[in-house]
C-alpha cells in the first residue's frame, strides 16, 4: 500500500463537471486531488483522440469546446503552480464517510498488482457520470451490436471506425450525436432508428427555451444527416438482430404511440455493426457508499439527490454532472462550477465567484435541468419492453442468465425484487456486479406498491461495497489507517470563521508530495 494523501478536495470523475469543480476549488486556494480512471480528462462528451492525431483539432472546432478548453488551460496553470494534483488512470472503489473522509484507490484498472492509495479527504465532489443502459433483445449479445457510446468513444479516443456500415438504433437525441460522429469520421450510417417522437418537443417551448444552444446542436446533427442522405426512421424499433458469427443485418418495425409493434411493418437493414442508445444510467456507487440520499430522476433512473449548491445530502459531500441525473455536457460543467465553490466555502475559503454569479449560475442549472426533462418526457427508454422481450434473450451476460429464468424465478418462486432473482439466478453475480443488467432484471420483477419502494429497491440493487472490479490483493491491503480526527481542520464545518487559511499543502509535512512520481493510486 502506498502512502496516504490528504487533501481539502478530492474531485472524483474528470469530465467536464469534475474539471470545473477542481478549477474553482483550486483557485479558491484549496488543496486539490482530481481522479480519473482515464487516462486523459474529458469524459465522455471531450473524450480525446490519440495524442498527436490530426483529429484533435477537427473535434475541437466540432464540438465547440471553448468554455472546456479554458477550463483545462486554467487546470494546467493550477497544476504547474503545484495548488491541484491530478491522478489519472486511477480509479476509487471504496468511499467511507468521516473527517475527514476516507477513500481507497487503485491505478492501472488491469493491472491486478497495481498498488492501493488512500486519500483523506475533508471535502468530496462526486463527478462519477453515467453508462449507457441497455435493454437486451435477440441478438444483442452478437459481435458486432454495441453501445451508442462504445461506437462514439471508439472514434473520439481511438480514431478508430466500428464498422464499414452502421445502424443506429434506441432513442433521444444521443442517436444523432452517435450518427454525427460516425459521419464526420467518414463512416457510413444505414440508418438512425427512433423508437419515440421527436416532435412532440415542440409542444414544451418553455422547457426548451434553456437549451436553445443544445437545439441548435441537435438541428446541425440533423442537417448532416440529411446531406449524407441517411434515413431516419421515427417511431420504429428495434426487434432482433441476425447474423451467424456476427451481425449482420438488424429487423426493425413501426411501433404506434402506447409503443406496440405494428404487424406488417417489419424490415431488415444490413449493416455490420449495431450501435444501440437508451440513454444512460448515472454512476451512483459512491455516492451509495457515503449514505448519500439517491431518489428517481425523470428518466426512471438513480439520481443522487442535491440542493442548489450541489451539496449532496452529507456535509461536506457534492455531486456534479450525470450523477445528479443525465442532463448533458453544459450541465455537468456549470453545475460543477457550483460544486467547487461550494466546496471552497465550506472550507472557510472565499472563491471567486460573487453571490450574483453564483446565483445566475443556479438558474442556469435549474432551466438546463428543465430542459434535460423534457428530453426524457419526449424519449423515454421502451415503457414497453418486459412485455415484449422473449424467453430466450439474455439478461444477464456474465452469469448467462435468460428473461426465461427471470421469469420463472418471479412466477415459479416467488421473487419480487431483483436481489431475491439474483440469489435464485445468479443475475448480477458477475463482473459488472449487476451494473449492465439490473434494471433489466428489474423491469422483469413484479412492479413496486409506490415510488418510494421502487426507490427504495433500486437502491438496494445498487448497494456494493466495492464501486469498480478489484483485484484480493486491494482487499487484503484494506487493513489500512482508520478515522483520523486528527487531522488538521478535520471538523465537520471545517476550519473556523475566524479567517481564510489560504492554500493548504497536498500533503502533511510527514508525507512528501509525489508530483514528479506520476500517478500514485
Amino acid at each position: 500500500m502506498t502512502g496516504v494523501r490528504r487533501v481539502d478536495v478530492a474531485v472524483i470523475g474528470g469530465g467536464p463537471a469534475g474539471v470545473a469543480a477542481a478549477v474553482t476549488a483550486a483557485e479558491a486556494g484549496a488543496g486539490v486531488v482530481l481522479v480519473d480512471g482515464a487516462p486523459r480528462l474529458g469524459g465522455q462528451y471531450y473524450r480525446r483522440p490519440p495524442a498527436g492525431s490530426e483529429q484533435l483539432s477537427r473535434g475541437r472546432r466540432r464540438h465547440r469546446w471553448r468554455a472546456f478548453d479554458g477550463l483545462e488551460a486554467r487546470l494546467e496553470e493550477l497544476v504547474a503552480a503545484g495548488r491541484l494534483q491530478v491522478l489519472p488512470g486511477t480509479t476509487v472503489w471504496s468511499a467511507e464517510g468521516g473527517s475527514p473522509f476516507l477513500l481507497r484507490t487503485r491505478g492501472g484498472d488491469r493491472d491486478p498488482l497495481a498498488p492501493v492509495g488512500l486519500l483523506r479527504a475533508r471535502t468530496v465532489v462526486l463527478a462519477t457520470g453515467a453508462h449507457d443502459r441497455q435493454l437486451p433483445f435477440p441478438g444483442w449479445d452478437l459481435p458486432g451490436v454495441m453501445t451508442g457510446g462504445a461506437a462514439q468513444a471508439l472514434v473520439k479516443g481511438s480514431g478508430v471506425l466500428p464498422g464499414q456500415a452502421v445502424v443506429v438504433a434506441g432513442t433521444g437525441p444521443f442517436l444523432l450525436a452517435v450518427a454525427a460522429t460516425l459521419l464526420r469520421a467518414g463512416g457510413r450510417v444505414v440508418a438512425v432508428v427512433e423508437a419515440n417522437t421527436p416532435h412532440r418537443l415542440l409542444t414544451r417551448p418553455s422547457e426548451l427555451l434553456p437549451g436553445l444552444g443544445r437545439s441548435g446542436q441537435l438541428a446541425g446533427f440533423a442537417a448532416l444527416l440529411v446531406r449524407h442522405r441517411v434515413r431516419y426512421l421515427a417511431r420504429h424499433r428495434v426487434l432482433r438482430a441476425v447474423g451467424g458469427d456476427a451481425v449482420g443485418a438488424v429487423v426493425v418495425a413501426r411501433v404506434d404511440g402506447q409503443g406496440r409493434v405494428r404487424s406488417g411493418t417489419e424490415r431488415e437493414l444490413a449493416c455490420d455493426v449495431l450501435a444501440v442508445g437508451q440513454g444512460f444510467v448515472p454512476q451512483t456507487d459512491l455516492a451509495v457508499q457515503l449514505g448519500c440520499p439517491v431518489g428517481t430522476g425523470t428518466d426512471g433512473g438513480p439520481a443522487v439527490t442535491v440542493d442548489d449548491l450541489q451539496q449532496a445530502g452529507v456535509p461536506g459531500v457534492f455531486a456534479a454532472g450525470e450523477s445528479t441525473g443525465v442532463g448533458g455536457a453544459e450541465l455537468a460543467l456549470v453545475e460543477g462550477l457550483v460544486a467547487g465553490a461550494a466546496a471552497a466555502r465550506r472550507l472557510g475559503l472565499a472563491p471567486a465567484v460573487d453571490q450574483d454569479l453564483l446565483r445566475r449560475r443556479q438558474r442556469r442549472v435549474a432551466g438546463l435541468r428543465r430542459f434535460a426533462d423534457a428530453l426524457h418526457r419526449t424519449f423515454p427508454a421502451d415503457p414497453g419492453w418486459a412485455q415484449r422481450v422473449d424467453d430466450a434473450t439474455l439478461i444477464c451476460r456474465c452469469e448467462e442468465v435468460t428473461a426465461g429464468r427471470v421469469r420463472e424465478a418471479v412466477t415459479g418462486l416467488g421473487a419480487a425484487d431483483p436481489r431475491t432473482v439474483k440469489l435464485l439466478t445468479r443475475a448480477g453475480m458477475g463482473w459488472c456486479q449487476g451494473r449492465i443488467c439490473a434494471e433489466a432484471v428489474d423491469r422483469l420483477c413484479p412492479p413496486p406498491p409506490d415510488p418510494a419502494a421502487g426507490t427504495a429497491r433500486m437502491l438496494s440493487a445498487a448497494k456494493r461495497p466495492l464501486a469498480v472490479p478489484v483485484g484480493l490483493g486491494a482487499l487484503a491491503a484494506m487493513d489500512g489507517p482508520g478515522p483520523d480526527p486528527g487531522h488538521p481542520g478535520a471538523g465537520p464545518a471545517g476550519p473556523s470563521a475566524g479567517g481564510s487559511p489560504g492554500p493548504r499543502p497536498l500533503s502533511t509535512p510527514d508525507q512528501p508530495r509525489r508530483d514528479q512520481e506520476g500517478p500514485t493510486p
